[in-house]
């Protein structure tokens, strides 16, 4: 499966803004990533947010956004499910279905699309122990859907100097005692600690990690979401560079 989905590509790499707002704006990005060897493209049409007031993300119109931009670049798209009555637009717009933290203990919305065979991306719940996350992936793949991808994206800590504490021996117990390709989201555990970004990538694929999230925007301080979190054009490439210089000399040892 992981073959399938691209993450086995040149640089293991899933990007793209945290949220779609433009066709300019995807479409940007999407160049840097193909630029760069990139196969999956991720973009928020459904934006949970923390303030009701904050952007909610275009919905439908952004799907069929990043549905265009895909198809015109040929890459896959990823993009988040929030709740069951947007399962089919969803299901019709992208090629992987993205479970977000705040969702991984929706267990009807983790059975609804464990009775799909599309493949789904389940990120760790912010506040959730390595079990709960094991189990979570459970109820998908026990409904029949084994394309599933596990995602560690940082747990809430008292530690204040990222977003989130990244635990990357969960990678290595999740490669160890299951059978799924498993993806760091750098972006959601660092939060605004883009200095750290290219130390965390490299320790990540050290891990055994198949994959990394990360969020690339055309213009960071203009987005209408996260913006602190999200690297430049220029920050993506600087970034590409040391993973694809770490994992030759990787091979090279």
């Amino acid at each position: 499966m992981g073959e399938m989905l691209g993450l086995n590509a040149a640089l293991n790499m899933i990007a793209g803004p945290c949220s779609i707002e433009s066709e300019a704006q995807m479409e940007s990005v999407a160049c840097a990533l193909v630029h760069n060897g990139v196969k999956i493209m991720r973009g928020g049409a459904y934006k949970p947010r923390t303030s009701p007031y904050d952007f909610q993300g275009l919905g439908l119109e952004g799907l069929k956004m990043l549905k265009y931009t895909c198809e015109k670049f040929n890459l896959l798209s990823i993009s988040e499910l929030l709740d069951v009555q947007n399962l089919q637009a969803v299901l019709d717009h992208v090629d992987i279905i993205q479970i977000g933290s705040r969702s991984m203990h929706n267990t009807a919305l983790l059975k609804e699309v464990g009775r799909t065979r599309h493949p789904v991306l389940l990120k760790r719940g912010l506040m959730s122990t390595l079990d709960e996350f094991l189990h979570a992936l459970e109820y998908i793949v026990s409904n029949g859907n084994r394309n599933v991808i596990a995602c560690e994206r940082g747990i809430r800590t008292f530690e204040s100097s990222t977003r989130n504490t990244l635990d990357l021996s969960s990678v290595a117990i999740l490669k160890k005692d299951t059978a799924l390709p498993v993806v760091v989201d750098l972006s959601h555990s660092l939060g605004h600690r883009k200095d750290i970004v290219g130390p965390i990538a490299k320790a990540s694929i050290a891990c055994g990690a198949d994959g990394l999230m990360v969020e690339v925007h055309s213009d960071p301080a203009k987005a209408l979401s996260d913006s602190d979190q999200q690297l430049t054009l220029g920050e993506f490439q600087i970034l590409c560079d040391e993973i694809t210089s770490f994992r030759d000399h990787m091979g090279a040892c």
